[in-house]
This record gives structure tokens, sequence and C-alpha cells, in this order.
């Protein structure tokens, strides 16, 4: 049967204004949605905006128990876990997700700043509501915007490697949750090995593999007003980050940089 892969994404994530997380979580999309189609698959992936959802537990409920595999999107703040993550978790008292394939990924100023922390929080209370926790095989999944020999914001094209294989596992789990017993040889059809690293691609191979995403991915830190759109055109449904400033609690999320450059 069909099953429904959801990534929640908490966009805005910084100050920044560069939607790190909301972009990286398109990104997922982007592989999720090739291997479905290369494969021929019914099973569809869904990107939700779930910052809204931290003002009731109903909504909460709803954004968890009616998807089948769970993805949670957190960028990082002060070395961890920012409070609308943590205060999405805290109105999940009573509700029950067990066995449900969860995960997370996140987004960093730096791959050891603190997106490590933020990614075990979130499977931490995943766990705690009964969900089978995953990652790609060994791999804490962070990418780190800063710090790098690209521009600030940019994704490199082996954050865009980490992306498809990351994405190609929650198309297998999707998978195993009617054919269980036909992981190794989906695995293998989808190019997943628990011991990727002794098999890793040459850098050259990953332009023509990753590469359009990747360019994609990076074109609205130059022409935000083109870049999403084209990712739109791409993905087939809206791309251009959410506008917070009409939820209740908007004074509480970071700045536009235009009022930090004034304030």
């Amino acid at each position: 049967m069909p099953r429904a892969i959801r990534i929640l994404h908490f966009s805005p994530s910084t100050a920044m204004g560069r939607h790190d997380s909301h972009r990286a979580a398109l990104g997922v999309v982007w592989f999720a949605q090739q291997a479905l189609i290369e494969f021929h698959l019914e099973h569809r992936v869904e990107l939700v905006w779930a910052l809204p959802a931290i003002s009731a537990n109903e909504l909460v409920r709803d954004l968890l128990v009616s998807a089948d595999i769970l993805v949670i999107a957190t960028p990082t703040y002060g070395q961890g876990s920012p409070w609308f993550v943590r205060k999405f978790f805290e109105l999940t008292p009573g509700i029950a997700l067990w066995g449900k394939p969860a995960t997370a990924f996140a987004t960093s100023g730096g791959n050891h700043t603190g997106g490590e922390t933020a990614v075990g929080d979130c499977l931490r209370s995943l766990q705690g509501i009964g969900a089978s926790t995953f990652s790609f095989a060994q791999k804490t999944l962070v990418f780190g915007t800063n710090q790098k020999f690209t521009r600030d914001g940019e994704f490199d094209v082996i954050d865009g490697w980490f992306m498809r294989q990351f994405a190609r596992t929650l198309v297998l789990q999707a998978i195993l949750r009617d054919r269980p017993d036909d992981a190794n040889e989906w695995a293998s059809r989808l190019g997943l090995r628990s011991d990727y690293y002794n098999d890793f691609p040459a850098q050259s191979a990953l332009g023509g593999l990753v590469g359009d995403c990747i360019r994609h991915l990076n074109a609205p830190l130059a022409d935000a007003a083109a870049g999403y759109p084209a990712l739109e055109h791409r993905l087939g449904f809206p791309c251009t980050p959410p506008d917070a400033s009409r939820l209740p609690f908007s004074e509480l999320l970071p700045a536009p940089p235009n009022e930090l450059l004034t304030a």
C-alpha cells in the first residue's frame, strides 16, 4: 500500500535569512521523489511546516499520527536544540507511535557545533513516544553551512550525496512497512550500504549525481525571488519559506536580518 513519508520542518530556522533547514529539507524531498519515480513506487513524500503546531497538542498529534515515516528537520541553536522543536515534543504526552519508523537531521553553522546534539534530542523524544528510530547507517546527519571552503550557507556536493542516501533510506523504510523480508534486495537496488565509507564516491562523480539539486538549493542565496520558484517547478509544490510573522509567538523568533542591522 502507498505510504506517506512526512518531513516536518520549522522554518525560519535562524536570523541569517538563509533558511538552511528548509532548503536542506527540500533537497531530501528532491532525492526521495527521484527514487520513487526511478523505481515506479506509489509512496509519497510530504514536506510540512510544523512550527504553527506548537500552539496545540491536537495539531502535534495530527502531524505525527497520520504519517507512516516521520522525519524531523531541525536547525541548531546555541550548540543544541532550538526551543520551538523542544516545545513541539513537550506537546506529545499521551501520543503513542508504537513501532513507527522515525528519524531526524539537522543543519548547523559547522559540522561540530551542536547539530549532533539537536539530532540526538529529537531521536530521544521520538523514542519516548514509542517510535522506532533510525539513521543513515552510522551517520548522524548534520549539514554544516559555515566553516567550509564554500560560501556561507551553501551546500556542497558531498552534502547532496548524503541527502540522496538519506532520502533513499526513507524510501527503503516506506517499502519495508509492507515488505520487511525484502530489506537486502531493496537496499541493494537503492544503492544503500551500511559500510558506505568503504565505497565512497569520488568527487568527480558527485557533480553528475547530485550537482543539479545542489545548484537549485544554493540559488535562493543569490536570488530568492527566482530560486524558490525554480525549486517549485522541479518539486511540484510551493517551496518559498513560510511567513512566520503572523504566528502568535512570532516575537520570540529570530529577528530578520534587516531588523538586526538597525537594532
